[in-house]
Parts: structure tokens; sequence; C-alpha cells
């Protein structure tokens, strides 16, 4: 019997240093970096194009965090809910994006093909339409 006591004793201590410990899995709470956003920061706002926030119905502005290849490094995003409030136009201290990069190539270009381009989401000299954010100006 004391050997039967011993061996139980010596195959739960075995059981016990062999048991696989089960960790929770993390969620990916990275969010995905919208190219044109609320300027109020309206939770899940955002979109691939030029648009309107569907929450207060502001004009979306173009992010150029969207262009950082170091966006992320310090973390996710953290997006303030809405108030409700919408906040004030202030002057911004970042330059205006240049009409044309080194290759020459316009940073909006008309979707109709129309000769020209600009700096920035204005309407097209030659037909009038708004002009569209063209990626070729970031490939440098």
């Amino acid at each position: 019997m004391k050997y039967f006591k011993l061996f139980l004793l010596s195959g739960l201590i075995i059981l016990a240093a062999c048991a696989e410990e089960k960790k929770p899995l993390k969620k990916n709470t990275a969010k995905k970096v919208q190219h044109y956003i609320c300027s109020n920061k309206c939770k899940n706002s955002g979109s691939s194009a030029a648009g309107v926030c569907p929450t207060c119905k502001t004009p979306y502005t173009h992010n150029q965090a969207f262009h950082k290849d170091d966006l992320l490094k310090n973390g996710p995003l953290v997006e303030p809910d809405f108030t409700g409030t919408k906040t004030t136009n202030t002057p911004s201290t970042n330059k205006p994006s240049q009409p044309q990069n080194s290759a020459g190539i316009y940073h909006y270009t008309c979707k109709n093909g129309c000769n020209g381009g600009a700096g920035s989401a204005e309407n097209c000299t030659a037909c009038g339409e708004i002009l569209e954010h063209n990626t070729a100006y970031h490939n440098k």
C-alpha cells in the first residue's frame, strides 16, 4: 500500500507538471487607416474616396497620414466619440500640398482626362468636375 500511494503521488505530480497552459487569444485592435476622414473625428467614419461623413454630414478631408509608412509604429489609432457638436475650422499649420511632384505628376487630376490638375480637390478648370486624388503622385 505504501508503494501504491507513492506511485499515485508521483503520477499526479507528473500530470500537473505537464499540464498545458492556454493563453487567451489577442484580438487585432489595429484599425484600417482611411484615405479620407471626417474633420470632426466621428467614430466609424472615413472612406477610400472623397465624400461626406454619414454622422455629421461634413465633407471628408484628405488624410495625409494614409501615405506614411510608419503611421502605426506607436500602436493603433484612438478615435474619440462624436459629441454632437462640430469643431470649428482653424487654420492649419501644415503646408498645402504642391500641385505637382518632382516628376511633374499632379496630386489631383480630372477623372475625365482633362489636361492639368491641382494640389487639392477643387473643380477642373476645363470641365468643372471635382478633381480626384491621384495615387501616382506619391509614387516617386
